[in-house]
């Protein structure tokens, strides 16, 4: 059977454009690349036979047919983690870009995500498979399936479970160094913990709803309970947005929690700025830990204890996935979890 360019570089791990190169006879490849290139060929049974001239006609045209090849990436408007996401779009484009695809943007505001009104790039031909990044609703993921294109998600449903033989979930490990953090400070005499992070909203993510059960877990097994009197559940990112309403919040609650676990960093450095305006002392008075490390977390004071999350990594895997998706349609869904680290700092005693 005749193979292809692309199959031939996806079995060695190498770009196509390497690939193509070789089979061209064009230069600029190393002996030992050209030898594993032109015996896995063989081995494949690529037909050599059509002229110099014809196989550089024929790798040049396929090359460019792959270069209009397009990923989405479908988001939310967000105005509080472009940090976060720059990261992981440069990861994904990174892989892209070795492998002749482009990496396309597609935002949703609220009204969008109500009426399941999709961005019109997404019916473009191009378009050859999706990452869906900050849209966790179920409706929206299902309707996501609806354009039969590979789908990877670096945000799962808060129900994954419905997903897991439908699409691709690339997330990272969420309860570890909760546990981890919130046993420390346990050890170091703290009782009364509370969890800031919207739980209630139809477009929370499972990680979320992960790092909040960490914690509860974990209080638990140190016959703990969560202070849910002074905990931030349902609170939107607008009204975190919004200082008086936090701090006026903060000011109902008849005795504050030592510690304040949050859903993301962002979350926690909103809740650290609310705490100082009532002078509250961090972490004298009160411990924050956010969670992903982004470049504000060692900006504000004091610096911010959080859990490092591999951002361009994650890109470069969802990328990878959504290629393997691409080429191998029926192999298995993929569930991965990627690690995370604890980094200490001065919000945290």
């Amino acid at each position: 059977m005749k193979c292809t360019i692309k199959e031939i570089a996806l079995e060695l791990g190498m770009s196509r454009n390497t690939v193509a190169k070789v089979l061209s006879g064009k230069s600029g490849v190393s002996p030992k690349t050209k030898t594993l290139v032109l015996e896995k060929a063989r081995e494949m049974h690529y037909q050599f036979g059509q002229s110099d001239h014809e196989q550089e006609k024929s790798a040049s045209a396929q090359e460019h047919e792959e270069s209009h090849n397009s990923i989405l990436f479908l988001t939310r408007t967000s105005f509080n983690y472009s940090d976060f996401w720059i990261k992981v779009m440069k990861g994904i484009e990174t892989v892209l870009k070795e492998n002749n695809y482009n990496l396309v943007l597609g935002v949703m505001d609220d009204q969008d995500i109500q009426r399941l009104n999709f961005p019109n790039i997404i019916h473009h031909s191009d378009i050859k498979g999706i990452i869906l990044v900050e849209l966790c609703e179920q409706k929206i993921c299902n309707e996501v399936l609806k354009f039969h294109l590979p789908t990877v998600t670096l945000d799962m449903p808060k129900n994954y479970m419905h997903f897991l033989d439908k699409m691709d979930i690339i997330t990272m490990e969420n309860k570890i160094h909760i546990r981890q953090i919130t046993a420390s400070l346990i050890r170091k005499g703290c009782r009364r913990f509370a969890f800031a992070g919207n739980l209630s909203g139809n477009n929370v993510s499972r990680g979320f709803q992960e790092r909040y059960e960490a914690l509860c877990e974990t209080l638990a097994e140190n016959q703990l309970s969560l202070v849910r009197e002074c905990c931030f559940f349902d609170e939107t990112d607008q009204l975190f947005l919004n200082s008086a309403y936090i701090v006026n919040k903060l000011k109902s609650f008849s005795e504050l929690p030592e510690v304040y676990i949050c859903g993301n960093d962002w979350t926690a450095i909103q809740l650290i700025n609310a705490l100082q305006l009532l002078n509250y002392r961090i972490p004298q008075d009160v411990s924050v830990v956010g969670f992903d490390d982004i470049q504000a977390a060692t900006k504000i004071k004091p610096a911010l204890t959080t859990i490092r999350t591999d951002k361009e990594y994650l890109g470069i895997a969802s990328a990878n996935c959504i290629l393997n998706r691409i080429r191998n349609a029926e192999t298995p869904f993929v569930y991965a979890q990627y690690m995370t680290k604890l980094i200490l700092r001065d919000s945290t005693l």
